[in-house]
């Protein structure tokens, strides 16, 4: 059967010459893979996630080219929507077809140039070995330009506020000083980025102090070649953990939007959503749901092997035979106030209230958690009712291995290519707010199928108390800033029996945890003394654990023994 969305997705891509003339600034092109960890992900720069535009790309375990790698998300994007005073309706999105975003920071009016879109068509990564290498270099880089932008162009390049070596890496200047640009760590919080006084780039989210992961990405779009747009600037982030002893954080790719709105009118009844095509290998048995408790939502297999017919799929695509895992999708930094899904036309006959969405009114129908139509989301069945029915904010949010929860499971639905849209509702926008939208994208092996998840909601709620707990003790190739890397820190005794002296003198410690060598968190103290602090070891099993102590400057790690 016809894949209606790829013909799409190739139709858009082929007929993007006859778009550009219309526009100020051409479509983004720049698309760039993420692969710190076991997962392979393509990041685009147009608000679109995990795609070439003809086949998916966010694959667990990737193998070399050419063995085809079974991918758990054909597409994802960002969409936005929106009321002004006058009730106008305010829209930006991205599928299959739609032009939504280009490339480059705006002006602080909204607007931009068309070279300015053409410059920043392109997006900038660095690995944590690099960062480290650079910070060991430093003494000798220091007072050496040349030699640091030869041997760190990625570090000296960083597109961060106030870069004077900017220019020399890229052949063009940043916009105006004040533009907050891509994150780093700032040394002397001056607020201007300096790599040869101990500044670097590091992953910067709301109320967690910064850290370098295994590898990160940025970029930066928006919408202003939209009409009837926001005039949303967008900050993208991604990253990726190498931790041998986090498994599901090797399974894991960060994104942090952080949205800049640069309109001039104040706007009302605001959704922020994303919109996920899962394919779980092959597109036409999937299942969907969501657990609202998590902020999170996922998709897994009707049956315990991905094909149809059995392992195999049509147009060629590569499957995860017999063993297909579940995708998830968790909203770390906002609520998920809204869960719907949209059917392909070409597959199974939905409903057409139920498809995907045409008109702008029907864009933000699904936003706001009602079907294409306006029809409500009703509980149980498929929730599509024209009877009526009881409200509902999210369609299947129960557990399918329950057989009384709403689940595609317990409906007995068949299996399908669904899209999904969660939605987080802002309400009032203001000119000059500042959003940010954080996610995990994370792959579970190995459910109980059929109708299982396996260690998928665990898993959740593990990445969201790392989240909570701002990162701390996950391996990182930068682990503790320079002024951390030089204070005098005494862990007495080491090996310890019953309890630990800490002293960590002058160094202003706002919180102290103790990890277990496979990663647990097994002691927290969050009142901590000046100077020094006594930490409890006499209950623990005998081992090696990492004192983890948190500033306001950053953190750092040290080593201590248990013996019995």
């Amino acid at each position: 059967m016809k894949n209606e969305k790829r013909i799409l997705a190739g139709l858009f891509a082929c007929l993007l010459a006859f778009v550009l003339p219309a526009q100020p600034c051409t479509p983004s092109n720049s698309q760039i893979n993420l692969e710190g960890n076991t997962i392979r992900a393509r990041i685009l720069n147009n608000g679109r996630l995990f795609t070439d535009l003809s086949k998916g790309w966010f694959q667990p375990n990737p193998q070399p080219a050419p063995i085809p790698n079974p991918s758990t998300i054909f597409m994802a994007g960002l969409w936005m929507g929106g009321l002004d005073f006058g009730g106008n309706l305010k829209l930006t999105y991205v599928d299959y077809g739609s032009y939504g975003y280009t490339s480059g920071p705006l002006n602080n009016d909204g607007t931009i140039e068309t070279n300015t879109c053409f410059n920043w068509d392109r997006h900038f990564r660095v690995r944590g070995d690099q960062v480290a290498g650079f910070l060991a270099a430093l003494p000798d880089l220091a007072n050496n330009p040349a030699a640091a932008l030869a041997q760190y162009p990625g570090i000296m390049g960083w597109p961060a506020t106030g870069n004077t070596y900017f220019n020399d890496v890229w052949g063009y200047d940043l916009p105006f000083s004040a533009q907050i640009l891509a994150p780093f760590f700032d040394k002397n919080s001056d607020g201007t980025y300096n790599p040869l006084a101990g500044d670097y780039p590091a992953v910067l989210i709301q109320n967690v102090p910064p850290f370098v992961p295994a590898e990160m990405v940025w970029s930066v779009f928006n919408d202003a070649n939209n009409p009837q747009g926001f005039r949303m600037e967008v900050q993208q982030t991604a990253w990726a953990f190498d931790c041998p002893d986090e498994p599901v954080l090797n399974r894991t790719v960060f994104t942090a939007h952080k949205m800049l709105y640069k309109g001039n009118e104040q706007l009302d009844s605001t959704f922020i959503g994303l919109w996920v095509d899962f394919d779980l290998g092959c597109y036409s048995d999937d299942y969907i749901g969501c657990a609202p408790g998590l902020d999170a939502f996922y998709a897994y297999n009707q049956d315990v092997v991905d094909g149809n017919p059995g392992a195999f799929c049509d147009l060629g695509i590569t499957t995860f035979a017999d063993h297909p895992p579940v995708q998830s999708v968790t909203l770390l930094s906002q609520s998920l106030d809204k869960f719907i899904s949209m059917g392909n036309v070409s597959l199974g006959n939905p409903p057409a209230g139920t498809i995907d969405p045409v008109t702008k009114a029907e864009y933000y129908n699904y936003l706001t958690g009602s079907w294409r139509d306006g029809t409500p989301l009703t509980a149980g069945g498929t929730g599509y009712n024209l009877s009526g029915g009881t409200p509902a904010n999210y369609i299947f949010p129960g557990d399918p291995g329950d057989p009384n929860a709403w689940t595609m499971c317990s409906a007995g639905i068949l299996g399908g290519d669904r899209r999904v849209l969660a939605s987080h509702k802002t309400g009032v926008l203001y000119p000059g707010q500042i959003g940010e939208l954080v996610v995990a994208w994370t792959v579970h092996p190995d459910p109980d199928l059929p109708c299982g998840l396996g260690t998928t909601f665990d898993d959740i709620s593990d990445l969201k108390n790392l989240y909570e707990d701002h990162f701390a003790g996950v391996c990182s190739a930068v682990t503790s800033i320079p002024e951390l890397l030089a204070a005098e820190i005494r862990i007495s005794p080491n090996p310890a029996t019953g309890a630990v002296t800490i002293d960590y003198g002058d160094l202003p410690v706002q919180a102290i945890r103790l990890f277990a060598a496979d990663g647990r968190l097994v002691q927290i103290l969050q009142q901590v003394p000046a100077g020094r602090t006594l930490m409890e070891t006499g209950n623990l099993p005998a081992g090696v654990y990492t004192v983890h102590l948190l500033t306001d400057r950053g953190s750092l790690s040290r080593k201590v023994s248990v013996l019995r």
